[in-house]
């Protein structure tokens, strides 16, 4: 057996007046015997619970507790009697000609609404079945640690979920943490609120009990009506301080209570209904009622004072033959829906350059900074162009639209600009062919002797596109005989630019003339074919003379067209260029605007 030694104190601010220097001089005159605090644990290590023949399943529990003894309760009583008990005036209580009382805590946040405090109303009395498990042993002025009575769901007192109750054996049930005992044991029915403990508590009967004198006086259990939980908590037959030494020897004429406490699954109800409950002992002080974790805020109901007929709280009061009978109050969370939007920060707008090649960038967004009333919102963003958040960008503005959705459905939003610039200019490919459509050489023949007519056709590429490409001398300009340098310049959208040069070469009739040489040079004809045509070339060197050769020279090429074969247009068409080229009258090069010596 493990027993925890502390020694007793009364904690003369906690929910009392300050008037007790002639009570502390009684309390340190008492043997130490009597002044510990014993923590009740089983010897045994069985806790496993039995069910009786009766039918109660009795359960083995560790009540932690203060044994005060009677003749220092009758002390306290004796010292208070003659003191007042001042209602705080943050209280709010039931008057009888109202059906309903209310209480605002200030609106927290849970799914479906926010506890916003409690409504309190009288309801129609009713008894439950007695549970069906009693816990044991139970000692004087202690508690059932909360680990012992679950209540099988979970359960929102003022405004937190609780799955377990501490069960105080002088009347109240206390949710969270139990704080240390003072000496008195929390033994008698305090101010409520205060912010001194206990706290977060609901006082059915709060008063000195005596639970241990009567067998299986205190039950509980958890039942389901149409799928939903109810926890009940019985103090049934149970006396009033000083009543007895041992089970079975009750005095006549002593105050009972018989009471339940339901609280419901889903709604968080707080039902106490009071089967009878009456006191005898003057000194006896009674509480109530419901009481916040901070002590700052509790409700009660309120009950006749049998001598003076006033309506008073059911707050620490002193009542002589107080009864109540078939009294039943309830206490009902008020919900209400949370209407407040969260808060939303996008993140810092974000300009940079398209990744290399690409019309595009991959973007680090960053994180938007969300806040909420009721917890954390749930972040969503969409882009203005439909994609995908963490697709890369295109290049220009792009708005991400940042969203903060609460657990009420209350939205907030805020806009991140992205802008992707496009700083990568044209290209102009490197090869002839690719840079200059199909053209493998800027080669021209010359059509008159002042040149040709030109027409090129330049090739570059963007990232993005290509807006505009200029070159000078433009093509379908007039060319110069020889070779003459062309700038083109390319630009995008954004402004970027690239400029490239080449060479056009126009051919002279000379340089023709030596081509249509070597052309005749190359065909395989008999020489009595080729050295005619080739005397005519060789002769004609310019002036009259020159126009006449290349016009005899067609002229022959024309007669021998059965030796010279497939070749005659190729021959006929060369020396016709040359004659435009010399300007010869009534000869014109071939009616195209530019022509190629090689392809």
């Amino acid at each position: 057996m493990v027993v925890y030694m502390v020694t007793l104190y009364l904690r003369v601010s906690m929910r009392r007046s300050t008037e007790f220097s002639a009570l502390r001089s009684l309390f340190r005159s008492v043997t130490a015997g009597a002044l510990v605090l014993a923590t009740i644990l089983s010897c045994s290590d069985s806790t496993s619970p039995t069910k009786g023949l009766d039918g109660i399943i009795r359960v083995k529990v560790n009540t932690i507790g203060v044994d005060v003894p009677d003749s220092l309760k009758e002390a306290i009583a004796a010292q208070e009697s003659v003191l007042s008990a001042p209602m705080s005036l943050a209280a709010n209580f039931m008057n009888p000609t109202s059906a309903v009382s209310s209480l605002s805590a200030g609106a927290g946040c849970s799914s479906g609404g926010a506890f916003a405090g409690y409504n309190e109303s009288r309801v129609t009395f009713r008894q439950e079945a007695s549970p069906a498990f009693a816990p044991y042993p139970i000692t004087p002025d202690s508690y059932i640690p909360a680990s012992f009575v679950p209540l099988g769901f979970s359960f929102n007192f003022q405004g937190t979920n609780y799955d377990n109750v501490n069960v105080f054996t002088n009347g109240f049930l206390l949710f969270g943490a139990v704080p240390p005992l003072p000496g008195d044991g929390f033994f008698r029915g305090g101010l409520i609120p205060n912010s001194l403990n206990p706290n977060n508590l609901i006082a059915f009967a709060w008063t000195d009990w005596q639970p241990e004198v009567v067998p299986d006086g205190i039950r509980y259990e958890t039942r389901v009506t149409d799928g939903k939980r109810r926890f009940i908590l019985e103090f049934n037959n149970i006396p009033e301080y000083s009543s007895a030494s041992k089970i079975g020897a009750i005095k006549l004429g002593v105050g009972y209570l018989t009471a339940q406490v339901v609280l419901y699954e889903g709604s968080n109800n707080i039902e106490i209904h009071t089967s009878t409950f009456n006191l005898t002992n003057s000194n006896n002080r009674y509480t109530q009622g419901i009481e916040n974790a901070a002590g700052t805020l509790a409700m009660y109901d309120s009950i006749q004072n049998p001598t003076t007929l006033l309506w008073v709280p059911r707050v620490a009061k002193f009542f002589t033959k107080i009864r109540l009978t078939e009294d039943a109050v309830r206490f009902s969370p008020i919900a209400t829906k949370d209407e407040q939007a969260p808060s939303i920060t996008a993140p810092d707008a974000i300009s940079q350059g398209n990744d290399p090649t690409l019309a595009s960038a991959v973007v680090a967004l960053g994180s938007p900074i969300a806040s909420d009333n009721c917890g954390d919102p749930t972040i969503s963003s969409v882009r203005s162009d439909g994609a995908a958040i963490d697709a890369p960008y295109p290049v220009g503005v792009t708005t991400v639209t940042w969203t903060a959705t609460d657990a009420a459905g209350n939205k907030a939003s805020a806009t991140q600009m992205v802008t992707v610039l496009d700083i990568e200019p044209p290209v102009f490919p490197s090869s002839i062919s690719a840079r200059f459509a199909s053209q493998s050489s800027l080669s021209f023949n010359a059509t008159s002797p002042s040149g040709a007519l030109v027409i090129y056709r330049v090739n570059a590429t963007d990232n993005v596109g290509v807006t505009s490409l200029v070159c000078e001398p433009a093509s379908g300009t007039q060319f110069p005989i020889g070779n003459t340098s062309v700038s083109c310049t390319a630009g995008d959208a954004a402004g970027n630019t690239a400029s490239e040069q080449f060479n056009v070469h126009v051919a002279s009739a000379d340089e023709m003339l030596a081509a249509l040489l070597a052309s005749l040079a190359e065909l395989n004809l008999p020489n009595g074919t080729k050295q005619p045509l080739y005397n005519q070339l060789k002769n004609a060197n310019g002036g009259e003379l020159s126009c006449n050769k290349l016009s005899d020279f067609i002229g022959l090429v024309g007669k021998k067209q059965s030796t010279v074969g497939a070749a005659t247009t190729s021959l006929i068409s060369q020396a016709s260029w040359i004659m435009g080229a010399l300007g010869c009258d009534g000869n014109s090069a071939p009616t195209l605007s530019a022509a190629r010596i090689a392809n």
